[in-house]
């Protein structure tokens, strides 16, 4: 339980989940995720739409969206990617800007590790992809990371470290449901 009291978000400037992950939730989020329910990705688009528009007035300005990467394989294991649909929809339908800065190079399945597991094996499972490392393509100085679930905040954490190694100023993160 000592690892519980240690703060995890240390690279975010705020993290907004917009619902908890418990009851049915837990079921809509598994029926899309396996893609069973996939109809449901305009249904989120449209729910982190409107946290967007609320951060947008808040800060005074657009701030493009940056998707979580999946693990490598992950498409090829389950044909989609539920978090690169949401800001295709998001881009297309909103016009909200996406910038996909990240890349993951880890394989492990998250699910699978316990918490003080994710935060070690996380660490550097992201990194910036090298056309922006290398400054050949501009860097946003805020961005709004999206994921589907918060759990423990290993993944937040690690793509917002890498993201302000990289020399981006803010990093907010949205997520469609939180473990609490």
């Amino acid at each position: 339980m000592e690892c519980r009291k240690q703060p995890v978000l240390l690279h975010t400037d705020g993290v907004f989940p917009l619902h908890a992950y418990r009851f049915w939730n837990k079921t809509l989020l598994h029926e899309w995720k396996t893609g069973v329910a996939r109809s449901l990705s305009p249904v989120f688009a449209k729910a982190v739409y409107q946290a967007l528009e609320a951060l947008y007035q808040k800060v005074g300005a657009t701030i493009p969206v940056v998707p979580v990467p999946p693990r490598p394989g992950k498409v090829w294991q389950t044909g989609w990617d539920q978090i690169a649909e949401l800001t295709f929809l998001l881009r297309i339908t909103y016009g909200v800007p996406v910038c996909p800065l990240l890349r993951r190079t880890s394989v492990l399945q998250q699910k699978k590790l316990g918490r003080k597991e994710r935060l070690s094996a996380l660490h550097s499972a992201y990194v910036c992809k090298s056309t922006y490392r290398d400054r050949k393509k501009p860097l946003p100085q805020a961005v709004v990371l999206l994921d589907d679930v918060l759990t423990t905040g290993a993944t937040i954490e690690s793509c917002a470290r890498s993201l302000k190694a990289c020399g981006v100023q803010t990093v907010y993160a949205i997520t469609l449901f939180v473990v609490d």
